[in-house]
């Protein structure tokens, strides 16, 4: 009886794993240079280690099986950023600054699309203990680095910032976690379903409709900075500051925008989040942002920002 492989996950040999660990080396170079330090953690972990407090929001990605050793439940991580900040949280306890990066396999419980992938080779940084803008812009230029050593051309980084939507979406009955979901689909019509019956002022609605719909530029921006109390002008001014901050440095053909229509991959991110684009390919190469949240959530309130990729899908898309 032949043995038939599992749905959603591929053996990898030849010339496909010799260039997975080619582009892996290159970029664990690239973050040694910037000072970030690699770090393995074992693909297994104790369930509430990857759902603690902010982790909770990879539960329905996370594979929980009994341990046959007898020590209880364990999962396979969907996520390494959960893993870091456990080690940040307990074995590098004393440092106060910590600059880290990794590179190993994920497993998805399901694709993120239909007929996609449940394994993922995850790779990026973590910068912890530096707070605001100045740890943001040194993640978002390493991303854009990665971006140019893999080979991509006219790389783009989309900037947002979770704030924005918390404002708009305030005394709504649904959690933020729906309101990312249908906003990251970009269905007008899905929202407007959505938001029948809901607490929202009909101009949070209508700014909720152009987000969906790929208006949220920074003209819209500075547009409705004042529009919507005072958090969305806090979180809209940071924003647009850090955009304009990161630009005038940026190295290579790398192109930063404002927009309040990026949505974070999972929902552990607390302020400032973004994704990575390139030229010839119609999806995100890569996620990042701040979670200052989660630290916190596992004992240690510091702040911490980073980005990941999938190795896997950026040697599809090169």
């Amino acid at each position: 009886m032949t043995t038939q492989p599992i749905i959603g996950l591929n053996d990898a040999f030849g010339s496909q794993a010799r260039a997975l660990r080619k582009l892996q080396g290159q970029l664990l170079d690239l973050f040694a240079e910037a000072d970030y330090e690699e770090v393995i953690p074992p693909i297994v972990e104790r369930p509430d280690a990857l759902k603690s407090g902010a982790g909770r929001f990879l539960a329905d990605q996370t594979v929980v099986f009994t341990d046959p050793a007898g020590a209880g439940l364990l999962a396979l991580r969907s996520d390494i950023t959960p893993q870091i900040a456990r080690i940040a949280a307990t074995r590098l306890l004393g440092a106060e600054i910590l600059k880290l990066s990794y590179s190993g396999p994920v497993m998805l419980a399901r694709p993120e699309v239909r007929g996609g992938s449940r394994q993922q080779w995850q790779t990026g940084i973590e910068c912890l203990g530096i707070a605001g803008a100045h740890g943001d812009a040194e993640v978002l230029h390493l991303a854009a680095r990665s971006m140019l050593t893999a080979g991509f051309t006219r790389p783009v980084l989309q900037v947002g910032h979770i704030g924005l939507l918390k404002a708009l979406v305030a005394g709504s009955a649904k959690p933020l976690e729906k309101w990312t979901q249908l906003l990251n689909r970009r269905s007008p019509d899905d929202l407007k379903a959505a938001m029948q019956g809901e607490p929202l002022s009909a101009p949070a609605c209508a700014a909720l409709l152009e987000l969906a719909a790929g208006l949220a530029d920074r003209r819209w921006i500075e547009k409705n900075r004042d529009a919507f109390g005072a958090d969305f002008k806090s979180a809209a001014d940071e924003l647009l500051a850090l955009v304009d901050e990161v630009g005038e440095r940026m190295e290579g053909d790398v192109h930063v925008y404002a927009d309040a229509g990026v949505m974070p991959r999972f929902l552990y991110h607390s302020g400032i989040l973004f994704a990575g684009y390139a030229d010839g390919v119609a999806h995100a190469l890569l996620h990042g942002g701040r979670y200052d949240a989660m630290m916190a959530a596992h004992g240690r309130d510091m702040p911490a920002t980073g980005f990941s990729c999938d190795l896997w899908a950026w040697l599809d898309a090169v």
